[in-house]
C-alpha cells in the first residue's frame, strides 16, 4: 500500500509531460489581468515539482508560513478562475488537462477573461457601486471627522465593510482639505508590543514620515517623565505644531492590541485624552480619530479612561433583505424573493459572502447548484472555509470552546481571549449574553467537519 506522500510523487511521475513555460503562460491567462509574483511563480513551480511547503520555503529562502500563505492564495484564485477545487495535489494533473487541445481554456466556461467584474477581495474602492451604505449613522461618520478633535469608533466582524467605509471616510477627508494618516497595527513588529516605550516611539516614527516629517524623537522624549507623556509632547509640540492642515489618524485594526493587555492599558487611554485634549487646547482641534476593531473590547479600562464610550460609535450590522435586494439588482440579477431569501438565510447578511454569492451567479452559476453545494468541498465557499478551519485547527482552546458553541453547550466557561479570538475570526457573534454561530453556512461546514 502507498502512503500518501508516496502517492503523490508517483502520480506526478506518471502524469503527461507539462512543460514549465506553459503551465505557466495558462495560469496567467487564468488570472489575467494580474499575472503571477514572483514569489508564486516560485511556490507554483515548485509544486508542480511535487516540493512541500517547508521544502520551498528552505529552498527559496522566504518563511514558512509566507510560503504557505502564498500557496493558499494561489489555489485559491486558481480555483475561483476555473470554477473547480485547485489544490497543491491536483494543479499538475488538471493544467497537463488544460494543455492539451482536447480540453482547451474555451472548455471552462466559468472562466472568465475580458469581464469587467471582479472577484470580491478585500476592501471596495471608493468608486464601487457594490458598496452598501448600511443606515443613517454612517453620513454621522463624515460629519464627525470634520469636527476639530472629532473621534469615530467602528466596530464589526471580519469581512464585514469596515475598511470599505475607512476608505469613503479617507476621500472625505482629503476633499475637505485633512491629511490622512493610516496606521494598522497588525504591521508592527510582535517584539513592539512588549515594551510601551518602543511602541510609542515606533508610533510616532511611521506618523512622522506620513506626515513627510523627518523624526525627531530625541528632542521631545524624555525618560524621566515617562514614554506617555513623551509622546503626548511629540504630538503636541513637534507634529501637530508643524502641519498646517488637520490630521485624521487611523487606527486600523486596533483589535491586535487586545492581545498585550498591559500594553493595550496603557496605550488605549491616549486616544481618549487626545480626542478629550481638543476641548482645551487649540493645537488639539486638528487631531481627528478613527478606531476601528472586530470584537467587543475585553481589555480592562477605568471609565474615565477607556475611548470606547465616547466619540462616535458605528457597529456596522450585516445586511438587511432590502439591502441584500439593492446588492443582487447591483450586480444585475433578476432573483426571486424567495431565492434572496434562501441565500439570505444560508450566510445572513454577511456582505462578503453575498458578494462572492452574487459574483458566481452572474457567471450563471444555478442559484440552486449554489444553494446545495454551499457548505461542501465543490462548493463557491470551499476556499474560503477551508482557510477559517486552517486557523483554527492550530489553536486546540479555540477548536474546544468553537465545537461547543457548534452544539450549543455552555456548560464548560469560555475565557475572553477565546470568545476575543472566535469573534476576530469572524466565527461567531454575539445575541444579548448567548454566543452563536454567525450564519448556518459556517455551522453546517464545521458541523460536518468536526464529526
Amino acid at each position: 500500500m502507498i502512503d500518501n506522500l508516496s502517492y503523490e510523487s508517483v502520480l506526478f511521475k506518471q502524469l503527461p509531460g507539462l512543460m514549465p513555460q506553459s503551465a505557466l503562460a495558462i495560469v496567467n491567462e487564468l488570472l489575467a489581468p494580474n499575472p503571477l509574483t514572483y514569489i508564486q511563480e516560485i511556490v507554483f513551480l515548485r509544486s508542480l515539482d511535487g516540493k512541500r511547503y517547508r521544502e520551498i520555503a528552505v529552498e527559496s529562502g522566504y518563511d514558512y508560513d509566507y510560503v504557505k500563505e502564498v500557496g493558499f492564495q494561489l489555489w485559491q484564485n486558481l480555483s475561483h478562475a476555473l470554477g473547480r477545487k485547485v489544490t497543491k495535489k491536483n494543479v499538475r494533473l488538471i493544467l497537463a488537462g488544460l494543455d492539451s487541445p482536447a480540453n482547451s481554456l474555451s472548455n471552462f466556461p466559468l472562466i472568465v477573461r475580458s469581464s469587467a467584474l471582479e472577484f470580491p477581495r478585500g476592501p471596495l474602492p471608493v468608486d464601487s457601486k457594490f458598496y452598501v451604505e448600511r443606515s443613517a449613522i454612517e453620513s454621522l461618520a463624515y460629519r464627525e471627522i470634520l469636527k476639530p478633535g472629532g473621534l469615530v469608533r467602528i466596530k464589526a466582524p471580519q469581512q464585514s465593510g469596515k475598511t470599505s467605509l475607512v476608505l469613503r471616510l479617507i476621500a472625505h477627508a482629503e476633499s475637505n482639505g485633512l491629511v490622512p494618516v493610516v496606521l494598522n497595527l497588525q504591521s508592527a513588529d510582535r517584539r513592539l508590543f512588549s515594551n510601551l516605550n518602543d511602541f510609542l516611539r515606533w508610533l510616532c516614527v511611521l506618523i512622522s514620515r506620513q506626515l513627510s516629517l523627518e523624526p525627531q524623537l530625541d528632542a521631545y522624549w524624555d525618560e524621566e517623565s515617562g514614554s506617555k507623556l513623551s509622546c503626548n509632547a511629540y504630538f503636541q509640540m513637534y507634529l501637530l505644531d508643524k502641519i498646517e492642515a488637520g490630521v485624521v489618524l487611523i487606527f486600523d485594526e486596533v483589535t491586535a492590541l487586545f492581545e498585550y493587555p498591559e500594553l493595550a492599558q496603557d496605550v488605549l487611554p491616549l486616544f481618549r485624552i487626545w480626542h478629550e485634549s481638543a476641548a482645551q487646547n487649540k493645537i488639539w482641534q486638528k487631531l481627528r480619530l478613527i478606531v476601528v476593531h472586530n470584537t467587543e473590547l475585553y481589555v480592562p479600562l477605568k471609565l474615565n479612561q477607556s475611548p470606547f464610550n465616547v466619540g462616535l460609535p458605528i457597529e456596522l450590522a450585516e445586511l438587511n433583505f432590502d439591502q441584500v435586494r439593492m446588492l443582487a439588482q447591483q450586480y444585475e440579477l433578476d432573483l426571486r424573493c424567495d431565492e434572496l431569501n434562501q441565500l439570505q438565510r444560508l450566510v445572513g447578511g454577511h456582505p462578503y459572502l453575498l458578494q462572492v454569492a452574487f459574483y458566481w451567479l452572474q457567471q450563471d452559476l444555478p442559484i440552486e447548484q449554489l444553494l446545495e453545494e454551499a457548505h461542501t468541498t465543490v462548493g463557491i465557499y470551499h476556499a474560503d472555509l477551508e482557510r477559517l478551519w486552517n486557523r483554527i485547527q492550530q489553536h486546540p482552546n479555540l477548536l474546544d470552546a468553537f465545537r461547543s458553541i457548534l452544539a450549543n453547550d455552555y456548560s464548560v466557561p469560555f475565557g475572553a481571549i477565546t470568545v476575543y479570538k472566535l469573534e476576530s475570526l469572524g466565527l461567531i457573534k454575539r445575541q444579548g449574553n448567548q454566543l452563536m454561530v454567525r450564519c448556518p453556512l459556517y455551522q453546517q461546514y464545521f458541523t460536518a467537519y468536526l464529526s
